[in-house]
């Protein structure tokens, strides 16, 4: 998510300096020091239905823990450690776990702008690695020797591998997560007020993203407690969207009346809506929640996901 959006950065605040007299507005600066450690769940879900028939469910969880571990005048750096929960989603044999204990922990390295803005995962290279090497491990387990049934094992976990073959893909798709952790950072938002601004979800066919239409306010905010609940929620630009399906619709071969009546009847919906409950001062996540609809119908092509992730802390 693009957060061009918002007012104005707060680059004049300083640790030293701060203080929330204004009560007209909430600023999301990180205050934190080397050794501040959080313990948070993360719990995520996908669904997704192929016209009135489910065909993915899905849920993850697990327990995290956030550790500052350096402070400069313009950056933090960040340890996330998780519990790898994917190996208990297969039929290993008891005496066989103690092989994959070196995988129970991640550990991601990332570091923040001084003003708590997610710059990027410095160690994807190496979680890379670890998760193809936990796969080649636990299928060699499972096949117990047959190389065919090894091969057929790696090959269905590709997707997976896939996903943590590059640096976009893991903090994307495997640890979306923390981009949400770090969204209100850097902003300013007044209080009282609906801010409304344009927010970019990647083009599945390329080129130029796919704008959409969000705003954000506050449902609560509590001064005295330093805690504020922002909402946020968007949907796709009409004008984007309806480009995005006659693009579709031409690569499928359709064409005048063809595609003006397909199109009549077609829909590419991404709604989103989102909670986050905060400390603001030093910066602390009480509760995220992360709803997102998708909806794709063209022709006879119908499909949606509902996906979910929530990050409470402990």
């Amino acid at each position: 998510m693009k957060k061009a959006f918002l007012l104005s950065v707060m680059m004049a605040l300083t640790a030293g300096a701060f203080c929330q007299d204004d009560t007209t507005s909430v600023s999301y600066v990180a205050y934190w020091s080397v050794g501040d450690s959080y313990d948070f769940t993360v719990r995520k879900t996908s669904k997704q239905w192929t016209g009135d028939s489910l065909t993915k469910d899905e849920i993850s969880e697990y327990t995290a823990n956030f550790e500052v571990v350096d402070s400069t005048d313009t950056s933090y750096t960040v340890v996330w450690t998780y519990s790898n929960e994917l190996i208990n989603t297969w039929d290993i044999p008891e005496e066989m776990m103690n092989e994959l204990a070196k995988y129970e922990l991640n550990e991601v390295v990332y570091t923040t702008t001084e003003l708590g803005e997610f710059i990027g995962i410095e160690n994807w290279e190496e979680l890379s690695e670890m998760m193809r090497s936990m796969f080649n491990d636990v299928f060699r387990i499972m096949a117990k020797g047959s190389e065919s049934d090894f091969d057929n094992l790696m090959e269905a976990a590709r997707p997976f591998l896939e996903m943590y073959s590059s640096k976009e893909g893991i903090e994307q798709m495997v640890l979306p997560e923390l981009k949400l952790f770090h969204f209100p950072f850097g902003a300013m938002i007044p209080v009282g007020d609906t801010v409304r601004y344009e927010d970019q979800f990647p083009n599945l066919l390329g080129g130029d993203p796919i704008r959409a239409d969000a705003r954000i306010w506050f449902e609560e905010v509590d001064f005295d407690d330093e805690r504020s609940v922002l909402v946020q929620e968007s949907r796709l630009n009409r004008e984007d969207t309806m480009t995005f399906l006659r693009e579709i619709l031409s690569r499928m071969g359709a064409a005048g009346e063809d595609m003006n009546r397909v199109l009549q009847e077609a829909a590419y919906t991404i709604d989103t809506f989102n909670t986050y409950d905060f400390y603001y001062y030093p910066g602390v996540p009480v509760k995220i929640d992360f709803n997102r609809h998708i909806r794709i119908d063209i022709g006879e092509e119908k499909t949606r996901r509902d996906d979910t992730i929530t990050i409470e802390l402990l």
